[in-house]
């Protein structure tokens, strides 16, 4: 170890004295980049141990209990007053070895760890570290809206808090000396060492070492939920230098007689080579914060997506096989990411544009937006995976999927403008912090950018066509779409698409449906339905559902054979009624506020007085009956998209409105149990075959 410094000598001279020890093939050099790090000196075969870490010199929470034999306090100054000890061990034994870290810096050349704390960044240079926490207000400035900067804060805002609750109860008694010396930002300084170079406990510590201690039976019991659960973590001096390059070529392992934490290679080291530790599947953005560092290559770029859930919502994703949660990280249930995906071989499981989400979100989304019926559906079938299904536009969830799909779409959208909006402002980077903040948004901004294109083509084939619009744009088949097949399965159709097929199949009803419309809206004809949408698109799709179902009623085997798809989706929608009463009986009821009653009433009682209708006309019972189903399947099929207008004054803009989802497929006509509202139905005479 020739040409390293005389602090980086006694360093592994105090190592080596202790346990830890090198392979003779490996080397501590300063590398300009990555600062003190491993290099081989000759060629290295695979299954070398690198480093043995003798666990006499790893320092955490275990050494002020002095856990066993192999973690001791070798403190020089009074221990903590139990009080501070007792209260912290239960549920933040972390804080008590940040505060420990600070008493072996406090205490110098006195400390056991002397010789490693003494190369760490130092709390009066904590630039060093190169943490963004520490970046001056300036430079953090350019992580603005970016998914660094709410970690930042909660780090600051955690080590307060647990600096407060740690310094009070130091202070509470007469029995320790200079707590003044604790300082805030000293704390700092220590949670910054131990978040950027400490080792999970779970991975490290074998649980034979604590069982050989002279603990309490409550407090051994204790301590080995702390390191299953990872609720401290441990500093391995020497073992820490090692960086990472994001490449996982080397193994830990444990060896409880022996007293070591070993760094194994499994891939041969050619001589001169840095030798890299591997941190774990960390993203860019989780390397950055902790770190201080980025990795090169889009597959590490990541943007997280928080969602959150309600409290129904989160019952029914926990009602699925496919929800997984991690029991050291339960605040991380809901956290989800998109990344740019570079796997080029793929199993044939669910749609392509999706594999850029991490496993979870789109059910999650799912679940989120579930109506009624669609959950009802999932609580029937806990293994169903709606990410999982390449096959989802063929099912009953159909519209829900093209619901997360219009969502995640928006939610990218915002997450691009928000980055946007905070660096509109920025100027041109100074230094090298707001460089690397720079590049960092770039990053993140393309990741998001990448993620939307295939969102958007999809939505775009789902909603180019039906075959019940006279429009030419949606009355046309794009050939070249790749994504046209599910129209086979379900369709997506507007209320100008709808009123425009009762006017091209039934004239004579139109044309006085439009004029009661014109009339209560006092709108002039030919409708304009960009105006009408924005306010009474559940309205005039529940007068549409009601006429559609009546005029089926009138003459089942004409409408059927006309109007085969719609026929089929009437069918269905009658079993999927009736099964959801069977569940959920509270839903026979009108779903529409008075304003809109008001109005669906006006329609449907003047729409009755025409001479086709009047024949056979529905009790106050049945038609409140028909209704209110009808203001049903207009909650519960539709969905909200920015649709483009064909007609009107806003033609060929998009308009927010509610689309219906029309699918053709699920429960059908020859499900044998006739329910309550497929016996009403039956019940209904007003055919006139």
């Amino acid at each position: 170890m020739e040409g390293i410094s005389p602090p980086t000598q006694a360093l592994t001279g105090w190592a080596q004295e202790h346990g830890t020890t090198l392979d003779p093939n490996v080397e501590i050099y300063h590398d300009p980049i990555t600062g003190l790090s491993f290099r081989a000196l000759q060629n290295i075969t695979p299954g070398t141990k690198l480093v043995q870490c003798s666990f006499q010199t790893t320092l955490s929470y275990l050494n002020t209990i002095e856990a066993s034999p192999s973690f001791q306090s070798h403190s020089h100054s009074p221990p903590f007053p139990q009080q501070f000890i007792d209260t912290l061990k239960v549920d933040d034994p972390n804080i008590i070895g940040h505060f420990f870290l600070i008493q072996q810096y406090l205490l110098g050349a006195q400390s056991f760890w002397w010789h490693y704390i003494r190369l760490l960044p130092q709390p009066d240079a904590p630039e060093t570290l190169g943490l963004p926490v520490w970046w001056p207000g300036v430079d953090q400035k350019f992580l603005d809206g970016t998914n660094a900067e709410p970690p930042i804060k909660k780090r600051r805002a955690l080590w307060e808090e647990e600096w407060k609750q740690g310094i009070a109860l130091l202070k509470s008694t007469d029995d320790f000396e200079d707590s003044e010396q604790y300082t805030y930002h000293l704390y700092q300084w220590a949670a910054s060492i131990f978040g950027s170079r400490s080792f999970r406990a779970s991975l490290t510590i074998p649980s034979e070492l604590i069982g050989n201690s002279k603990l309490s039976p409550d407090d051994l019991s204790l301590n080995l939920e702390h390191i299953r659960k990872d609720r401290f973590s441990v500093l391995l001096p020497v073992m820490d230098i090692g960086n990472h390059n994001g490449v996982n070529q080397v193994e830990w392992s444990r060896d409880p007689a022996a007293g070591h934490f070993s760094l194994e290679n499994r891939e041969l080291i050619s001589q001169e080579e840095q030798i890299y530790n591997f941190y774990g599947e960390k993203s860019n953005s989780e390397l950055l914060v902790a770190y201080g560092f980025m990795l090169s290559g889009l597959e590490r770029d990541s943007v997280n997506l928080r969602l959150t859930p309600s409290s129904e919502a989160v019952q029914l994703r926990r009602s699925q096989s496919s929800h997984v949660v991690d029991p050291n990280q339960p605040q991380q249930e809901f956290m989800f990411n998109v990344r740019i995906s570079n796997d080029i071989t793929r199993e044939d499981n669910g749609i392509t544009e999706l594999d850029v989400f991490s496993a979870g979100l789109v059910d999650t989304m799912s679940c989120m937006v579930a109506t009624t019926r669609e959950r009802k559906f999932i609580l029937a079938n806990p293994t169903y995976s709606l990410e999982k299904d390449p096959e989802v536009f063929s099912g009953p969830m159909s519209r829900n999927i093209a619901l997360v799909l219009r969502l995640l779409h928006d939610k990218l959208q915002y997450e691009i403008s928000r980055i946007e909006l905070f660096g509109a402002g920025l100027g041109y980077p100074q230094n090298q912090n707001q460089h690397t903040a720079l590049d960092y948004r770039n990053r993140q901004t393309r990741v998001l950018q990448t993620a939307i294109p295939p969102i958007s083509s999809l939505l775009q084939a789902a909603f180019c066509y039906n075959s019940f619009c006279q429009h030419t744009p949606h009355s046309t088949i794009q050939a070249e779409n790749h994504r046209t097949s599910l129209h086979q399965h379900v369709e997506f159709l507007s209320l100008d698409c709808a009123f425009s097929w009762l006017d091209l199949h039934y004239p004579d009803l139109a044309t006085h449906v439009f004029n009661l419309i014109s009339q209560d809206q006092e709108e002039p004809l030919p409708l304009d339905w960009a105006i009408l949408v924005e306010d009474w698109d559940h309205t005039y799709w529940t007068v549409w559902i009601y006429l559609v179902w009546i005029l089926w009623l009138q003459n089942k085997s004409d409408f059927e054979t006309k109007h085969t798809k719609l026929a089929s989706w009437i069918s269905k929608m009658n079993v999927s009624y009736d099964e959801t009463l069977s569940s959920y009986p509270e839903i026979s009821r009108l779903h529409a506020d008075t304003t809109e009653q008001e109005t669906i009433d006006f329609m449907i009682q003047n729409v009755a007085k025409l001479p086709s209708l009047v024949a056979s006309p529905l009790s106050t019972e049945s038609f409140e009956r028909l209704r209110d189903f009808a203001s049903f399947v207009a909650s519960e099929e539709v969905l909200p998209v920015s649709y483009q207008m064909l007609t009107g004054s806003q033609a060929g803009e998009f308009v927010e409105q509610k689309l219906l989802c029309i699918a053709k497929v699920g429960p059908g006509s020859n499900v044998r149990d006739e329910g309550i509202w497929r016996a009403f139905i039956s019940s209904l005479d007003v055919s006139r075959e």
